[in-house]
């Protein structure tokens, strides 16, 4: 089989090479694997409803600070919650690889992003967490990170609180 050149398209997968050249597949984790990725879950969604509901839920007429918090780690609790009871024979959990430290980092990171709104505002921990996924965890150039992050900075601050009026901690300006 000869190489194809740039301007020809290769073959598809399963004529004549396999897919994955380089033999790097993934081996399912295991039970251990599977508990752990039901557990973190759970864990972090019980934590994010306790953040939330010391942050004041209000009503749904007129929402608190942690209302939708509230409903995200809901969610993320009762996704963990179906993991465990329901995921249990499923092979699809993949063991943890390099790529699970991105994850990890970008978790942590959104963990600041919340502890930082409730002592310096919603503006600056904002544009950082931007920054920070965009120039870090997506290694952008610096001109893409800068203009991105302002952008949808602003677009954030229009929309909860110049739209919605969403109560949010913010800098005093």
């Amino acid at each position: 089989m000869s190489r194809p050149d740039l301007g020809e398209a290769a073959p598809p997968a399963g004529e004549g090479e396999p897919a994955n050249l380089s033999g790097d597949e993934i081996p399912p984790a295991g039970r251990v694997g599977q508990l752990v990725a039901g557990v973190v879950p759970v864990a972090l969604g019980l934590a994010g409803l306790g953040y939330s509901v010391s942050l004041s839920l209000g009503t749904p007429a007129e929402a608190g600070p942690g209302l939708w918090p509230a409903l995200a780690s809901l969610l993320l609790l009762g996704a963990g919650l179906w993991s465990l009871v329901f995921e249990r024979s499923t092979p699809a959990v993949e063991q943890f690889s390099r790529g699970a430290i991105g994850i990890a980092v970008g978790v942590v990171s959104l963990v600041v992003f919340v502890l930082l709104i409730s002592r310096i505002g919603f503006e600056i921990p904002t544009l950082l967490i931007m920054a920070f996924w965009l120039k870090v965890l997506g290694r952008e150039s610096w001109l893409v990170t800068v203009a991105v992050s302002v952008v949808t900075t602003a677009a954030l601050y229009l929309l909860f609180i110049t739209l919605l009026d969403v109560k949010i901690p913010r800098l005093a300006f």
